[in-house]
């Protein structure tokens, strides 16, 4: 017997009801009686729970086979569950979560013409006063956060918006050359993460990830900030973890990963 059978000895309708949907939509259409063997459920309470949830449009079966799948009932809930996440209510617990676990400032921004616009900000325990302010923006290629969206963008489009703005020096390492700019572009795609490596003020380092929307949209860019010294030593896991934590946002607005 498996965990989850083990787990469903003794449990309740609801339980089982809720465990039935869950094996279904893992495995894609499925026969009653394969349900009832993965789960370890006796055949009369399995075929009475899959005919209450075929009632209510929670499963439906297929006319020819009688194997269940997922109902519509079940894709309603799921939109209006999307529809709910909106992103300046889901994004304060984990930038929370993210400031503590990394001791540093935690940005959200979002794309406004050639600027990042900074919607929140957390600070971690070791955060020094921040030196950008909510409502502020910064330029789309001096910083993290502006080259983790221009990347996650479809390369025609980012070459588009990259060979139209104005790549005005900012400090001595800011890319001002629309071809090198590129070429990083294509370096944060493939590692995951974008790093502002002194490029947009003196002594302040970051790192950043996109934000993506359930249409798989580029709609924000999270970012974790501090003194050059401390965060460009550490690029090597902040980076992958701010890429961990704004893919975990993306999927709770609905984003789902391709394959492969």
């Amino acid at each position: 017997m498996t965990e989850t059978a083990r787990g469903m000895a003794g449990r309740g309708t609801l339980e089982r009801g809720l465990a039935i949907m869950e094996h279904v939509g893992a495995h894609g259409d499925v026969s009653t009686n394969a349900v009832a063997r993965a789960l370890g459920l006796s055949r009369s309470a399995t075929y009475r729970t899959v005919n209450t949830l075929k009632e209510l449009g929670y499963l439906e079966a297929d006319p020819a086979t009688g194997r269940i799948r997922l109902g519509v009932r079940l894709v309603d809930l799921g939109v209006k569950a999307l529809s709910s996440a909106d992103l300046f209510r889901v994004a304060p617990p984990v930038m929370v979560d993210l400031a503590q676990r990394t001791r540093e400032t935690v940005y959200l921004a979002i794309p406004d013409d050639d600027s990042m616009l900074y919607v929140a900000r957390e600070q971690g325990p070791s955060s020094v006063a921040p030196s950008a302010g909510l409502g502020g923006r910064r330029p789309l290629h001096a910083t993290s956060l502006g080259k983790a969206w221009l990347a996650a963008l479809p390369r025609h489009e980012a070459a588009e918006r990259v060979r139209a703005l104005p790549l005005a020096r900012r400090t001595p390492n800011t890319i001002v050359d629309a071809g090198e700019l590129l070429a990083e572009l294509d370096r944060v795609r493939a590692r995951g993460w974008a790093v502002d490596n002194i490029e947009n003020e003196p002594d302040v380092g970051c790192v950043a990830a996109a934000v993506r929307d359930r249409s798989g949209a580029a709609i924000a860019a999270m970012s974790i900030a501090g003194p050059a010294g401390r965060v460009l030593m550490r690029v090597d896991e902040l980076g992958p973890l701010v890429a961990e934590t704004a893919a975990a946002l993306s999927r709770r607005l609905g984003h789902v990963p391709a394959a492969g």
